[in-house]
């Protein structure tokens, strides 16, 4: 069986912990966080995502964030893991805008050897959204 062109899942956030790990006066600061995701749809499992944040001056403007969420799924018969880089801005009023990319070789299982690239979408206020991955090759 081989991996579809697309795919398309929600993620839920089961967990979340932000730690600030640089601050300055009239600066922005710079934090991480440590994220459990689970995931329903096309996917069906965990994300395990580290986030490192650049915090604006100003609270109401963009956060930048950047970061690596390690995947461990099912899609119909097929299972195992994968790694994603994540790129991409958190606006308070429009939510969460980003790019993905399967990081090379970083497959195991049914999914050794995948590659691609998609996006992350979540509405601004909730805990969740979609990930979309265009697959560049056939497993």
């Amino acid at each position: 069986m081989s991996l579809p062109k697309k795919i398309v899942w929600q993620f839920s956030v089961a967990s979340w912990s932000e730690t600030a790990f640089h601050e300055m006066p009239e600066a922005g600061k710079l934090s991480r966080a440590s994220i459990v995701n689970t995931f329903s749809g096309a996917l069906d499992g965990l994300g395990t995502l580290e986030y490192l944040f650049v915090y604006p001056i100003t609270p109401a403007d963009d956060v930048l964030f950047s970061g690596y969420e390690r995947i461990v799924a099912k899609l119909g018969n097929l299972q195992g893991s994968f790694v994603l880089k994540h790129e991409g801005v958190y606006s308070p009023t429009a939510g969460v805008g980003g790019s993905l990319t399967i990081v090379a070789n970083s497959g195991t299982g049914d999914f050794s050897g995948v590659k691609g690239q998609g996006n992350i979408v979540a509405k601004a206020g909730e805990h969740g959204g979609s990930y979309t991955l265009q697959i560049e090759n056939q497993v």
